[in-house]
């Protein structure tokens, strides 16, 4: 009768985080563990350490042609598109990006409302539209709206966001400007954006709780962004890859420390011209790059208009389809890069390849 008395004042919640992490890595669908991840705190924790070892990031596929064309596009990857996402009233938007989980939205009609949205459970975070940008009132004064609109679509080039959305005092940091290359952000209830003096800037990106900018030249920048006194101050002049012309990201490691991935060509005897990655990992206490030799048990996820990161690889979770050692980059198609080799395969080529980018589930983890 005791037995029983204490088995029935037991709860789920109870039960030990090794008993409940044996139990989650046996579930195959990312949608189970982000459920799961939802119950109570112990819960959320061993979803978001089983989740991160399991699964890699979505992809968003914008308008695949086909169901066919969608199907060879995954390759065993999850797939977002938009006719999984429901809009608002009758609201009419173009996907420009990620952040995160959420997806970059701007609306067709004036004044060009931005939203965030969670294609997961289609929460909406409101930012300033663009409209409140001096360039684009400029835009529509001086271009056809047929014109206007092509531009005001690829106004904001990328945008990252600070820890979680449900935080209170979450930030939005974007690159903007029809040639590319300006910095603003918002805050919660902010009506406008509030700009930074820069330009030229290429990459950005929320690591370690800090805000981190990269201009063309490859020159870090740390975005202090301060409501009375913003600003992009510089940090560590002397990079490695300060000044090379190749295609440069910022990237989170598995263990959340700031990499730059250097997108690089080499060209043979044959005059061949052939894709390789060179990662440089930053120590915030030396203010010093190392590269990053191997990445033996990781495979790392790039793209321009999404989160770049790396996750664990040769998971039974990941379905066997990831590579170990391998860099996934988007670049007018879908390839993947295998370290040790130096061969590329292309996992999928598409006239919408430019337009997919990856999604990383994460804000459920966050603590509520």
């Amino acid at each position: 009768m005791a037995v029983s008395s204490y088995s029935s004042s037991l709860s789920w919640s109870d039960l030990l985080p090794e008993l409940i992490e044996y139990v989650f890595h046996s579930l195959n669908d990312a949608k189970d563990i982000l459920s799961c991840a939802t119950v109570c705190s112990s819960w959320r924790y061993s979803s978001s350490s089983v989740y991160s070892r399991k699964f890699v990031p979505f992809l968003f596929v914008s308008h695949p042609s086909s169901a066919d064309e969608e199907a060879q596009s995954s390759d065993g990857f999850r797939i977002i598109s938009p006719e999984n996402i429901i809009f608002s009233g009758n609201d009419q938007r173009w996907i420009c990006g990620s952040t995160g989980e959420y997806l970059l939205t701007v609306n067709v009609s004036f004044p060009f409302e931005v939203n965030l949205q969670d294609p997961f459970t289609n929460n909406v975070v409101s930012l300033p539209p663009l409209a409140s940008f001096d360039d684009i009132q400029r835009l529509l004064q001086f271009q056809a709206i047929s014109g206007a609109l092509t531009l005001i679509k690829n106004f904001i080039k990328k945008a990252a966001s600070s820890t979680s959305l449900l935080d209170p005092d979450w930030v939005v940091l974007i690159i903007y400007d029809s040639d590319g290359g300006k910095l603003a952000f918002c805050r919660r209830g902010d009506k406008q954006w509030t700009g930074l003096e820069s330009d030229h800037v290429d990459d950005i990106v929320f690591c370690s709780g800090v805000f981190f900018a990269m201009d063309r030249t490859g020159r870090i920048y740390q975005c202090e962004l301060s409501p009375s006194d913003p600003k992009a101050v510089p940090i560590c002049t002397a990079s490695p890859f300060r000044y090379d012309p190749c295609k440069k990201y910022f990237a989170e490691s598995d263990y959340n420390k700031l990499w730059v991935v250097l997108q690089k060509l080499d060209l043979s005897d044959d005059y061949d011209f052939s894709t390789y990655f060179e990662i440089y990992e930053f120590n915030s206490e030396t203010q010093e790059w190392t590269m990053v030799r191997s990445l033996r048990g990781r495979a790392l996820f790039l793209s321009p208009r999404g989160r770049c990161i790396a996750v664990s690889a040769g998971e039974t979770g990941s379905r066997g389809f990831i590579k170990d050692n391998s860099v996934y980059f988007i670049d007018g198609s879908l390839s993947v890069f295998e370290w040790e080799s130096k061969q590329i395969k292309k996992v999928c080529e598409s006239r919408f390849c430019n337009y997919m980018f990856w999604v990383t589930p994460a804000d459920v983890f966050q603590k509520k």
